[in-house]
């Protein structure tokens, strides 16, 4: 089988199974697939489907970034994807899968089923080249959320978090959201950083970015403080991607030790190397200016005490925007326990009120997150 474009597809144990009719070889990898990333009853077809759709070539790389796309490289492909629907596309496979969630985002798996239900060469062309532009390819189409550690790595069934969650913070949550639709729609955005109580909102704002965004383009990818001196390899991975990506580092904190908070500022300004057009730094942390700080820092022991002091006030400076998430006073924290209360149909009484006061005494003071975990308790 001749491919020109897609030829790495041909190295595919299930596609040489394929070819040369062994049918256990074929079976064994078909329910392996069908039970573990399978989206459909026609396992065979949408398995060659996949391998399109996550194959890396010269079309693939320049549909998702955004690139155009030659009369003879489009004829070449087409010549590849007559040959795989005649010779793979239409075997016939009887298997249906149980029909186990994958983990995958939404998106992914219903342009999946499209490519799958591809009637004509032609359809199946276009079904790719759609996919590829909207998507990618590879593991950044599959999820939303990524961990990246040094290696990235997918997020299954991320958190459903949404603003309604956090009650209160109204000017908070309208600055993330302006900054965020500025940066999907192609417009100046900032890096930000969201600081101040624990248990007030901040990461929970972030996840519900991604949310109210994931469909627009917007991707996240939490970092550990480990891995922010690898900022600029993965900002390479990154560069030709068709998606937004916010790098999300939550609770971060330094001491005048460490030094990847010299790494995190080279990164997100001061590089030679424009910093790539579609990655933010989102970060959160107790702390405003995010370096420890101690007396000592400011009253002795090197000479040039300002300077020192402005080195590492400058990390918070590159976040074009701070925002300050306050914990809420007693009558803020009791209006959010009526509003949670509210939710679930539950007036709200001075009995109620009572044990909701005794339940942060108890258990961690005024927050939202404590209000949350108050109501949970009581509706149990």
């Amino acid at each position: 089988m001749d491919l020109f474009i897609f030829d790495g597809i041909k190295d595919d144990p299930i596609v040489n199974a394929i070819l040369e009719k062994d049918n256990a070889t074929l079976l064994r990898g078909i329910v392996r697939f069908a039970e573990t990333e399978g989206v459909t009853e026609d396992s065979l077809r949408e398995y060659i489907a996949t391998l399109l759709a996550n194959d890396e070539n010269v079309l693939s790389m320049l549909a998702r970034g955004q690139k155009r796309i030659g009369d003879d490289l489009c004829r070449l492909a087409m010549l590849d994807i007559e040959t795989v629907f005649t010779r793979l596309f239409d075997t016939k496979i009887k298997y249906k899968p149980s029909g186990n969630s994958t983990g995958y985002y939404v998106g992914y798996t219903e342009s999946i089923r499209k490519i799958t239900s591809s009637n004509t060469p032609n359809e199946l062309l276009e079904n790719l080249l759609a996919h590829y532009s909207s998507l990618g390819n590879g593991l950044l189409s599959k999820y939303i959320a990524f961990r990246y550690d040094g290696e990235l790595k997918g997020i299954e069934n991320s958190d459903k978090a949404d603003f309604d969650d956090i009650v209160g913070m109204e000017h908070q949550k309208k600055v993330l959201t302006d900054n965020t639709k500025a940066y999907l729609e192609g417009k100046f955005a900032n890096n930000v950083l969201l600081f101040g109580d624990r248990g007030t909102g901040k990461s929970t704002s972030v996840k519900a970015l991604l949310n109210m965004f994931a469909k627009d383009g917007l991707r996240v990818i939490e970092l550990p403080k480990s891995a922010i001196t690898k900022i600029p390899d993965l900002t390479k991975q990154l560069e030709d991607s068709p998606h937004k990506y916010i790098l999300f580092l939550d609770d971060l904190t330094f001491e005048r030790h460490d030094t990847e908070y010299r790494a995190l500022k080279i990164a997100m300004e001061g590089q030679l190397q424009a910093n790539a057009g579609n990655v933010l730094v989102y970060a959160t942390s107790n702390r405003r200016h995010l370096i420890r700080e101690t007396w000592a820092d400011r009253d002795g022991g090197e000479v040039h005490v300002n300077d020192n002091k402005q080195e590492m006030l400058s990390l918070a400076e590159r976040f074009g925007i701070s925002l300050f998430f306050p914990a809420p006073d007693s009558k803020q924290y009791i209006e959010i326990v009526r509003v949670l209360l509210e939710r679930d149909g539950i007036e709200m009484t001075e009995e109620i009120k009572k044990e909701a006061v005794r339940w942060e005494m108890n258990y961690g003071g005024k927050s939202g997150r404590c209000a949350k975990q108050f109501v949970a308790d009581f509706l149990h």
